[in-house]
């Protein structure tokens, strides 16, 4: 969740890449904003919920004073628990993206009173934190589902924090249930969508070399952002993935397809990566992933992402007879969960054709079809 231009505005990016605007003033998000920044429909929603809302004085502030994050952290509260846990072994192998964005959900936590609005959860005492007040944070996620299990997620591994391999408190995070919401995930692009992609951008534009790059070789933003030509090793592309590598590193070593050699070559090499900004500098993983979905919007495809990629990939392999190890080999997958999603979809698939075809019924069928 990030700012932009307009003051008091909120942009949120859910999981399906669809961006979304509101209004928030206050702490308090007042209403959604249409979704194109630079129509006048926009523009008109802004300055009339502004108008309706305004910020709060300085002395309206002291008049409703709420409670305020004190500077000392006192022992054995709920904010005393997370910084030990921040500066845990598990807490520090995370990567750095994962680390900032687990910070971000734990501040936000502290900061929200009890029900008595009169003391903050940061400075509840362990000894009587208990069941509800974990089934109260996750609870008041819950118009956000995904954000409400993460939240959740976070509190389990806040409440396993150990010193001297004890747990300092016992885990009632692990008695509250998610809500594990049902969802696809990530939409899966279809060769259509990627048509429209490549018809849009041209194909010697640097949005259809990143395509290429995720088509044939299923590279994550993050691989994307620094496969560069000291990784190619004649025909192959050989790399530790980003993603863990500082937890369980896999390396993978990928074969450049001919249509991916032939997309390359169109591109001259002028640095350590094949995506460069325009000032010939290497995109930050971020910087990357904005300009991917930039990518996306701009050729009407809002609602799919880099691993939209990825997941269309592992289907066209599936669906033409990769096994369980080859995509395994390719996707740096470890555990095989992963790659039966798709090879047993593909199974089905071909097993029902099979199965249609097989079907009989003595040669009575030939009467639905006989002349008059």
């Amino acid at each position: 969740m990030v700012n932009v231009d307009l003051p008091y505005i909120e942009k949120n990016k859910s999981r399906h890449g669809t961006v979304r605007y509101y209004l928030r003033i206050d702490g308090k998000r007042v209403c959604r904003l249409p979704d194109d920044m630079a129509s006048e429909e926009f523009a008109r929603a802004y300055w009339k919920a502004r108008g309706e809302h305004k910020p709060a004085t300085p002395a309206a502030i002291e008049d409703n004073a709420a409670p305020k994050l004190s500077a000392m952290v006192r022992p054995n509260t709920f904010r005393w628990l997370c910084l030990e846990y921040m500066k845990s072994n598990a807490f520090q192998a995370l990567d750095k993206t994962t680390r900032d964005r687990r910070r971000t959900i734990m501040e936000g936590m502290w900061v929200e009173p009890l029900d008595d609005a009169t003391k903050l959860i940061a400075d509840i005492p362990l000894s009587v934190m208990g069941i509800k007040h974990i089934e109260a944070l996750r609870d008041r996620k819950r118009d956000a589902p995904f954000a409400a299990d993460e939240r959740l997620k976070v509190l389990r591994q806040i409440f396993d924090t150990k010193r001297e391999g004890k747990l300092i408190t016992a885990n009632i995070a692990r008695s509250v249930e998610p809500f594990r919401v049902h969802s696809d995930g990530h939409h899966t692009i279809t060769s259509a969508e990627i048509a429209q992609f490549i018809d849009h951008h041209g194909p010697k534009s640097k949005a259809v070399l990143a395509m290429s790059l995720m088509m044939f070789a299923g590279f994550r933003v993050s691989d994307l952002a620094l496969i560069g030509p000291q990784h190619r090793r004649g025909d192959t592309l050989k790399l530790r993935l980003f993603k863990n590598r500082n937890r369980t590193p896999v390396d993978i070593e990928i074969a450049i397809h001919p249509i991916l050699e032939a997309v390359l070559a169109m591109h001259p090499v002028t640095g350590m990566t094949y995506l460069q900004t325009e000032f010939g500098k290497a995109f930050s993983v971020k910087g990357l992933g904005n300009r991917v979905a930039d990518w996306f919007r701009q050729a009407g495809l809002p609602h799919c992402t880099a691993h939209s990629v990825r997941k269309g990939l592992a289907t066209d392999q599936a669906h033409n007879s990769a096994t369980d190890t080859q995509l395994e080999a390719m996707f740096g997958w470890r555990d095989g969960k992963t790659s039966k999603i798709y090879t047993r979809n593909a199974d089905r698939a071909r097993l029902a054709r099979q199965a249609v075809s097989a079907i009989s019924w003595d040669g009575v069928g030939t009467k639905l079809i006989a002349a008059d």
